[in-house]
């Protein structure tokens, strides 16, 4: 029985739950998508295809021309059509910059078939730019590469065997309390409010550069996060957890209730830059942020560091881990117990309470930082 199934199923081969007709011709290996996912429509397209190779001629019918040869960029242009519909804008923005500026001027007129291991752990060798980049650009290689298996257009897929190369996560360089209040004494007075909601709800920028009034519920006390922005492209957060409505604490209300106050109702937008335009963090980071931390006498650190500095004033008050994880929108609690555990107290209660009956209130009473000092 499994001899006459054998024989059925000559010359077919199952990719991916695809079914190919793999076949040899005159010394020619032919490997070509049969595009079914039944066996019994597969060895009916198979006996077809080889009917019309034998009726034209293994070197005459399109079917037997070797794909192996066909360009890189043009199997790219074609993969890109595909994956744009199923990325999100932002994404899609990042594999073009990364497929035009790194991949496609390296390989993008060479033939697919020829382009060998070898040659692409070269190429990632000789990138100048981080690991973390360099492993980013390899995704939409590998895409191309796997969609070009998968399809038959090579049968070797040269991208299996390059891995990621090892990242290491940037060192956490929080600010305590006295270090946020005098930041916040510092900083350029348009940016204040964007600066008070980022170190007390541990937003990412890209979700407060697309925060909108609409999302901004006073009467629950709640952000509702459901829209960031990246690039200039407004989509959905990039994980289910990062859909979450972030608790209010009595600075962060107060703020907005002022600037609310104050809008003129002419945009949308919570955070606008001096032009009227949605925030972007390159400036921010360069023209607000760092020369605000130089004013207050602070060293240097990635714009980044206002998430990690909610994250540990939380919890070295004592704050609930889940809830801060539920603020931050991470998938899990390793995140939090893996980054953040030397902050982690016997926590006592949740929502804030802790932060501002240990922290926050404290740091109102007592002198200014630059005072203490003196």
């Amino acid at each position: 029985m499994e001899d006459m199934m054998a024989r059925k199923d000559h010359n077919l081969m199952k990719r991916n739950d695809v079914w190919y007709l793999s076949i040899k011709m005159k010394g020619l290996r032919i490997i070509r998508s049969l595009s079914t996912e039944s066996v019994l429509e597969a060895r009916e397209r198979r006996d077809e295809l080889i009917q019309k190779i034998q009726a034209q001629g293994v070197t005459s019918c399109p079917e037997t021309i070797d794909q192996s040869n066909r360009l890189f960029g043009e199997i790219a242009i074609e993969w890109s059509k595909i994956i744009e519909t199923e990325v999100k804008a932002s994404t899609m923005q990042d594999y073009r910059d990364s497929m035009n500026s790194y991949v496609l001027p390296r390989f993008g007129n060479r033939a697919i078939g020829q382009i060998s291991y070898v040659e692409i752990k070269k190429f990632v060798s000789e990138l100048t730019c981080s690991a973390k980049r360099k492993n980013n650009i390899l995704v939409p290689m590998r895409s191309v590469f796997k969609m070009a298996f998968i399809e038959g257009i090579m049968d070797r897929n040269p991208m299996d065997r390059i891995r990621n190369l090892k990242t290491d996560k940037p060192d956490i360089f929080p600010l305590s309390m006295e270090q946020v209040t005098l930041f916040l004494d510092k900083v350029n007075a348009r940016y204040r409010v964007f600066f008070v909601v980022a170190f007390f709800t541990g937003m990412r920028f890209g979700e407060m550069a697309a925060l909108k009034w609409k999302n901004v519920d006073f009467k629950l006390g709640v952000i509702k996060v459901r829209e960031t922005r990246v690039k200039d492209i407004e989509g959905r957060p990039k994980t289910k957890k990062s859909v979450r409505d972030v608790n209010m604490m009595p600075p962060v209300s107060e703020v907005l209730i002022d600037a609310k106050s104050k809008a003129t109702g002419k945009s949308d937008y919570v955070f606008l830059n001096q032009y009227g335009k949605p925030l972007k963090p390159m400036p921010v980071n360069f023209h607000i942020w760092k020369p605000a931390l130089k004013e207050a006498g602070l060293e240097p650190r990635s714009l980044y560091q206002t998430r990690h500095t909610f994250a540990t004033l939380m919890l070295d008050a004592g704050e609930h881990p889940g809830w801060v994880q539920k603020m931050m929108g991470h998938e899990t609690m390793q995140m939090i117990y893996e980054r953040y555990y030397s902050y982690i107290k016997n926590y006592e209660r949740d929502e804030g309470a802790a932060f501002m009956t240990n922290v926050y209130g404290p740091s109102k009473k007592g002198s200014h930082p630059a005072e203490i000092a003196a």
